[in-house]
């Protein structure tokens, strides 16, 4: 089979036989695949970590008889060690893996969504509020996959809109779904729309806020 080099980073690995590893990937260009990593041992540290959860990495693969493919060279470009400092930080990383996992399907292309989780992963030990940026990345993932639309106002009506009913935007009169504050949904609609993650560093987000955000993307991916 041809070899291929691929851009990816860990999201979980699995222990198979004495020295042997199941990989699971987030790649730039073939969404999440199995990887088989054959002869880990103390003395490989660098193959070891290369096989780490979180590990960013160039891997060297090629396809085997099942979808599982097989590791060949793999270069580390970020251990993103500084993750693994706070355990709060550390958790919020794992939550967004858990929801990568449960919402893509194997082999499906989904380079901005690794473009995300990259960014995600080096912002994380830079805020003193990881909540926040779980919160932003869980509404994130839901636009991503088209799951939500937060708009200023109701999409049925002009109105301004306060609940998510059905991943859309409606006010109080055109629905009764999920309600947030007038703040909070200003708060919603800005987390939404904002490409940078600098300035949520040193922002701690209201607890309403966070866990109208944890039910809605719990309710729209089933959690």
């Amino acid at each position: 089979m041809v070899e291929k080099r691929i851009e990816g980073v860990v999201l979980k690995t699995i222990p198979h036989k004495e020295n042997d590893r199941v990989v699971t990937l987030l790649t730039l260009d073939s969404g999440v695949i199995n990887l088989y990593v054959r002869g880990l041992s103390k003395k490989r540290t660098t193959l070891v970590n290369l096989t780490t959860p979180f590990c960013h990495g160039e891997f060297v693969i090629k396809k085997g008889k099942s979808d599982l493919y097989l590791f060949l060279d793999g270069t580390i470009l970020n251990l993103h060690l500084p993750l693994r400092r706070s355990y709060r930080h550390l958790e919020v990383g794992g939550k967004m893996v858990q929801a990568i996992l449960k919402t893509q399907l194997p082999g499906k292309n989904a380079p901005a969504l690794c473009q995300m989780f990259l960014t995600f992963l080096k912002k994380l030990p830079d805020t003193c509020f990881p909540e926040g940026l779980w919160a932003t990345f869980q509404l994130k993932l839901l636009k991503h996959e088209g799951l939500l639309a937060i708009t200023p106002n109701c999409l049925l009506c002009t109105a301004p809109a306060s609940q998510i009913l059905n991943g859309e935007s409606r006010c109080m009169e055109c629905g009764s779904g999920l309600p947030f504050s007038k703040e909070d949904w200003k708060m919603l609609h800005a987390l939404f729309k904002t490409r940078s993650l600098a300035p949520l560093l040193s922002v701690e987000l209201p607890s309403s806020l966070l866990n109208g955000i944890d039910t809605c993307f719990r309710r729209e991916i089933m959690l």
